[in-house]
C-alpha cells in the first residue's frame, strides 16, 4: 500500500460525529483566519499549529475508540468536546479582536439605555441583598453543570445516539457564539460601565466561588450575544427533547443565569436577550441540520 492509499485508509475510514465536524470545521477556520487577521493576537503565528495539532489529536481520538472500542475510550470519544468548549473560550481572550477592535461596546450600551431608559446593571444595584446575590450567583454556578445534568443519563443509560445529538447541539451553539464575538467584539459591563457600579455585591459561598472563576478564566470581550445564555437554553430545549424530567428543572434555572448576567453585571441585557434568542434559533438548526446527518451508531436501530 502506497504512502497516499494508507493516509485515505487512516483518515477516511472513521465514524465522524456531527459534533466532530463542528469542532474540527472551528479549529480549521480559526487556523487559517488568523494568518490574515492577527492585528493584536499574541503569538498569532503558533495558532495554526496549536490548531493543526488539535485537528490531529482529534481525528486520532476518533479512529483510537473506533478501532479500540472501550469504556474508557467510548467516554473520553463522547465527551472530549467538553475540553474544546473549554479551549475555544479560554483563546477567545486572545482572539475577540483579531479582525474588529471593540467596536459593539457602544452599540451594547446605547441599546441597553434605548430600550430600557437606564443601564440596567447599575439600576439593579438597588436591588442587591446578600441573599438575591447569592442566588444569582448560585444560577451562575449551577451553569456548569447542565451538560452533564444533561448528557451523563442518557450516555449511562446506553442512549449514545440522543448522547451525540445532544452534544452536537450544544458544540453548534457554542462554536456560532464564538465566531459571532469576531464579528461582534464588545466588553462586558463589568469593564465598559466600572466606574458607573458604586455599590458592591455582598454574599457567601456562590459569590466568592464565581468571583475565583471570574478572575482566572473570564475574558474582557465574549459580551454579545452571551454565549452562556445561549448555550443554557440551548441545553434546555435539548433536555426537552431528550431528558424531558432533566429540562423541566432546568428550565427555570436557565431563566435564572439570563438574569444573573446582568445583575452580577458580567454582560449586558441586550446581551442576555440576544443570547436568548440566539440559543433559541441554533437550536432549531441545529436540529434541521441533524435530520439528515444523524444516523444510529453500530447495534442500533
Amino acid at each position: 500500500m502506497g504512502i497516499t492509499g494508507f493516509l485515505r485508509k487512516r483518515y477516511t475510514e472513521w465514524n465522524l460525529r456531527p459534533m466532530d465536524a463542528v469542532i474540527l470545521a472551528y479549529l480549521a477556520l480559526i487556523g487559517i483566519l488568523v494568518v490574515p487577521f492577527h492585528r493584536d493576537v499574541r503569538n498569532w503565528a503558533a495558532v495554526p499549529f496549536v490548531h493543526a495539532g488539535l485537528c490531529a489529536a482529534v481525528v486520532g481520538l476518533i479512529r483510537w475508540q473506533s478501532s479500540r472500542p472501550g469504556p474508557v475510550l467510548d467516554f473520553v470519544r463522547t465527551f472530549y468536546p467538553v475540553l474544546w468548549i473549554c479551549f475555544a473560550w479560554t483563546e477567545m481572550d486572545n482572539l475577540v479582536t483579531m479582525i474588529f477592535p471593540y467596536w459593539a461596546n457602544g452599540f451594547v450600551v446605547r441599546a441597553d439605555l434605548r430600550i430600557f431608559g437606564v443601564h440596567p446593571t447599575v439600576w439593579v444595584e438597588r436591588l442587591f441583598r446578600p441573599w438575591l446575590t447569592e442566588l444569582m450567583n448560585f444560577f451562575y454556578t449551577i451553569y456548569y453543570f447542565f451538560i452533564a445534568a444533561i448528557a451523563f443519563p442518557l450516555y449511562f443509560r446506553g442512549k449514545r445516539k440522543e448522547t451525540f445529538e445532544f452534544l452536537f447541539l450544544v458544540t453548534f451553539t457554542f462554536a456560532v457564539s464564538f465566531l459571532l464575538f469576531l464579528i461582534f467584539p464588545s466588553e462586558g459591563a463589568w469593564v465598559i460601565l466600572r466606574d458607573k457600579h458604586t455599590v458592591e455585591p455582598e454574599g457567601g459561598l456562590f459569590l466568592h466561588f464565581i468571583q475565583w472563576v471570574q478572575s482566572n478564566g473570564t475574558m474582557r470581550g465574549g459580551a454579545f450575544p452571551s454565549s452562556h445564555v445561549a448555550a443554557a437554553f440551548t441545553i434546555t430545549l435539548a433536555g426537552l427533547r431528550y431528558n424531558r424530567p432533566m429540562g423541566l428543572v432546568i428550565l427555570p434555572l436557565a431563566v435564572g443565569v439570563a438574569l444573573a448576567t446582568v445583575y452580577c453585571r458580567y454582560h449586558h441585557a441586550v446581551d442576555a436577550i440576544a443570547g436568548i434568542v440566539s440559543g433559541i434559533l441554533l437550536y432549531g438548526i441545529g436540529r434541521r441540520i441533524l435530520r439528515p446527518a444523524v444516523r444510529p451508531l453500530p447495534g442500533q436501530g
